[in-house]
């Protein structure tokens, strides 16, 4: 009888953590929050079209880097040749925490309109992935920590 006891609760906690699994990719159980494990700083390991990778090379881009502060703001750098691009932006989390968007300082210092939220499928200590589903192409990247 404790057996069976045992197995049940085993089975009925199983099921009521694999639940709270808030994104897609993991992690299973973090006590860091989503703004924390966002922070980093980030190079752009994969990126995707509409499921197909993309070389980075193929668009002459030597190396893609993003950092996430921990007050909503962070900076692009985007190195194609012997030149680096860099560019300043905000970022926030939807009330669930599920999603990002993002907006960019421009050249006359005024910042532009928020992005669509982009569903965030992975945030770990060392890796996070965002997919845009909302433009006619879907786009994903998939960040890994310096």
């Amino acid at each position: 009888m404790k057996l069976k006891l045992a197995l049940f609760s085993l089975i009925i906690a199983t099921l009521t953590l694999s639940a709270c699994n808030k994104y897609e990719e993991g992690p299973f159980v973090s006590f860091s929050s989503p703004e924390k494990r966002i922070q980093g700083d980030y190079i752009v390991q994969s990126y995707f079209i509409n499921n197909e990778v993309i070389l980075l090379s193929e668009m002459d881009i030597s190396q893609y880097r993003i950092v996430y502060n921990d007050n909503g703001t962070g900076k692009t750098y985007i190195t194609s040749g012997n030149y680096t691009n860099e560019s300043d932006f905000e970022w926030e989390l939807d009330e669930k925490k599920e999603n990002i968007r993002e907006r960019v300082l421009g050249q006359n210092d005024e910042w532009s309109a928020w992005s669509d939220f982009k569903q965030i499928l992975r945030l770990t200590k060392t890796e996070f992935w965002i997919i845009n589903n909302s433009s006619l192409e879907q786009t994903e990247f998939h960040l890994i920590e310096q």
